[in-house]
């Protein structure tokens, strides 16, 4: 992904400055995604450290993946392209993932610590 991320935001500025319409959208969409690359590189790293961060991160994933498909369901494949449509998919899907994240509150593991004990 973040290697996708950097190749869109170099066509969307290389479209920029040839002046092709919408090669802001590249722009946008290629740094957004480097983000959310890079912020997915930090939760991997507190996978470990957290019991309920990957379920809270899947959850996330298929909702927002779902969000984007309504979207453009209803936008490209029923014509509609009020702000509404674009807007309330967003808002449903959001609550929806707030919901489920605070059900799966991040539960810390506890470390152990080992004593050494000499056996003879």
């Amino acid at each position: 992904m973040l290697l996708t991320s950097i190749v869109m935001t170099l066509i969307g500025i290389i479209g920029m400055a040839q002046k092709i319409d919408n090669s802001v959208l590249f722009v946008f969409f290629g740094c957004f995604g480097g983000f959310m690359s890079l912020k997915d590189f930090q939760t991997f790293k507190t996978f470990t450290e957290n019991k309920n961060a990957w379920i809270k991160s899947h959850i996330g994933r298929i909702v927002r993946a779902l969000i984007a498909s309504v979207t453009a369901f209803m936008v490209a494949g029923l014509n509609i392209g009020t702000t509404l449509v674009w807007i309330t998919p967003t808002i449903l899907g959001t609550i929806y993932i707030v919901y489920w994240s605070r059900k799966f509150k991040t539960v810390k593991y506890r470390k152990i610590k080992s004593t050494a004990t000499n056996i003879v």
